[in-house]
């Protein structure tokens, strides 16, 4: 393995530019320490909590993202927590609370929403693969939402878009009927809708409901601000 001084000098003999290579020269690596598996569901809560922290305050670690790791995990895995996030290019859960190779099973979709085949998946994650904390993550400004609350409004037809705002549409009807406009409206559905899916996962699986039940699981909501990456939890 070369160097550090060797690989900078292998870039400027590429090519690379000197203000590429005065970059990466001054970059701290980007390996952290490999950390333990949480043993408890609270414990794997913790881990995402602390790992948001050092995500707002700009100081991640990195964990777990060594080559030997990597190589250790090419033929299993157990991660500690899944995610059913939105798939909104800002929001990798990976990077929002600073997790590692194998740490996280995650399953992204616009809005959110828990569709069959999510949720099918988010079982898999707890029955076979040990999960103990399943995080449905929301956003502000959530385009999904947005669009939904046009549907509702009759300012746009949901055309192809139906499979992804239909399911969001009880929480914008939620937002509404609690009084929210404007600004204000788009921010309650948006945490309504998170609500809605957290409790709407054990129903549309048996399975989820027993590891809840036995405590092997927990099920958490939460809606990430794009300005800040901070991840409010929702009750």
């Amino acid at each position: 393995m070369l160097s550090r001084r060797a690989a900078l000098g292998a870039l400027l003999a590429a090519g690379a530019s000197p203000l590429v290579v005065a970059s990466c020269a001054n970059q701290a690596p980007t390996t952290g320490p490999v950390m333990p598996r949480p043993s408890t569901p609270e414990d794997a809560l913790h881990r995402l909590q602390d790992g948001n922290q050092r995500f707002v305050a700009g100081t991640p670690l990195h964990p777990n993202q060594t080559l030997e790791l990597r190589q250790q995990l090419a033929g299993h895995q157990q991660p500690f927590a899944s995610v059913l996030g939105c798939a909104d290019s800002r929001t990798a859960p990976e990077l929002a609370v600073d997790a590692g190779i194998g740490d996280l099973f995650v399953c992204r979709v616009a809005g959110n929403i828990a569709t069959p085949a999510d949720t099918a998946s988010l079982l898999y994650a707890q029955a076979v693969l040990g999960t103990e904390v399943l995080l449905v993550l929301g956003h502000d400004n959530c385009g999904a939402v947005k669009t939904a609350i046009e549907v509702a409004e009759g300012k746009t037809p949901p055309g192809e878009f139906a499979p992804l705002v239909a399911p969001i549409q009880p929480a914008v009807a939620q937002a509404r009927q609690a009084g929210a406009t404007g600004d204000a409206l788009l921010h309650e559905a948006v945490v309504a809708n998170v609500r809605h899916v957290v409790a709407a996962l054990p129903e549309m699986s048996a399975g989820l409901a027993q590891a809840v039940r036995a405590g092997h699981l927990t099920i958490h909501g939460g809606v990430l601000t794009l300005s800040t990456g901070k991840i409010d939890p929702v009750t």
